[in-house]
């Protein structure tokens, strides 16, 4: 086991010409965290983007605070700083009308669609036994069906224009059980086969379809108080500083959790024309976690 902090250091900057000059993606879930890394980084690049969240309608009992529309304003603000072009609404994904509905406000306003980023998902936790059908069913609708309702009319377009990339961001829960998390880890395993699937069917349009896996990473699903009281119950009000020596040992190089930014740079390459034919697959960003998973 690597004896260095918990916390790994900031992931290096991504320095390159713009790669996307006037590209359009549309990013489910982006007013915070990872969606936030991806969306400023493709802005960066020179792409003009299409994102949402639903913001404070997530359902309670959720073990992480909500976002707010306080944080996709920041987020456009960011993004905006860039000199690109956004459009950022509130959406629930688990409506299909709404989820087609992005896609048709990137083509309506761009003509055209090349990247989607499906990265919306919440959880909620507890035991398979004292977990209702409602529950069950909030969860798959928004991390399974959710994604499916924006990826089926993204698809219809980008294999009718012949081009295009779709990113479903996963989880390594998608390849190993989590307990107190049944409704997420089947939602998560669901979206493989549906990846694979879309990926099979568009393959001869020249889109590709891909999961990247992360393990935990530093975002508020993982950096908040609840958090730290499941990681250090012994402590009465234990801190981030306590979760993260509590985590030492959560992958095998040492760290807690992952950076969001060192999912973005797998976002980056599996957008980019490098990686034209690698679709249908999963890549893993967990500090070595996956090498535990045949």
């Amino acid at each position: 086991m690597a004896s260095h902090s918990s916390d790994p250091p900031p992931a290096p900057p991504i320095s390159a010409p713009p790669r996307f000059e006037d590209r359009v993606c549309v990013i489910t879930g982006a007013a915070r965290a990872m969606g936030r890394a991806h969306a400023v980084a493709l802005a960066r690049e020179g792409c003009n983007l299409v994102i949402c969240d639903i913001l404070d309608d997530l359902p309670d009992g959720t073990p992480y605070p909500k976002a707010t529309q306080a944080d996709l304003d920041e987020t456009v603000s960011k993004i905006e700083a860039e000199g690109v072009h956004c459009i950022a609404c509130k959406a629930d994904v688990r409506d299909p009308a709404q989820a087609a509905g992005l896609v048709a406000t990137a083509e309506q306003n761009f003509q055209r669609l090349d990247f989607l980023i499906t990265n919306a998902a919440l959880t909620l936790e507890g035991p398979i036994v004292e977990c209702s059908p409602e529950t069950f069913d909030t969860v798959i609708r928004s991390n399974l069906h959710g994604v499916f309702n924006v990826l089926s009319p993204a698809l219809k377009v980008m294999t009718e224009q012949k081009r295009g990339r779709v990113l479903i961001i996963g989880s390594g829960s998608g390849r190993h059980a989590e307990k107190n998390a049944a409704p997420y880890v089947a939602s998560k395993w669901g979206l493989i086969g549906l990846a694979k699937t879309a990926a099979l069917e568009a393959a001869e349009s020249n889109v590709t379809v891909n999961v990247i896996l992360p393990g935990p990473v530093d975002t508020p699903m993982m950096d908040n108080p609840i958090r730290y009281r499941q990681a250090a119950p012994d402590k009465q009000n234990p801190t981030r500083d306590d979760y993260l020596q509590a985590k030492q040992g959560a992958t095998p190089m040492g760290y807690a959790w992952v950076k969001p930014e060192d999912v973005t740079a797998a976002v980056l390459f599996l957008l980019s024309d490098e990686a034209r034919f690698i679709s249908g697959d999963t890549l893993s960003i967990d500090a070595a976690d996956c090498a535990h998973w045949t």
